[in-house]
């Protein structure tokens, strides 16, 4: 995945994104490439452990999060 906006993985940046993760439903389960299919708490455990797959999930919510300072108001 490109990585424009590369930002460091704080302890800050995990905490925000198990927040938004454990903000979900918990029968959500995400397909993350040739990875496979994982629930809730994997994605958690993930990220927590910033590994490979973590990682990813990571840098998607920090460019969606990015992503809404792009949106303009409705007029």
């Amino acid at each position: 995945m490109p990585n424009n906006n590369s930002t460091e993985i704080t302890p800050e940046v995990i905490d925000l994104v198990v927040a938004r993760l454990e903000a979900l439903p918990p029968n959500v389960a995400m397909s993350v490439g040739d990875k496979g299919s994982f629930d809730l708490a994997e994605l958690i455990e993930s990220v927590k452990a910033c590994d490979e797959v973590g990682k990813q999930i990571i840098e998607m919510q920090l460019l969606y999060l990015r992503s809404l300072k792009e949106l303009t108001p409705a007029e």
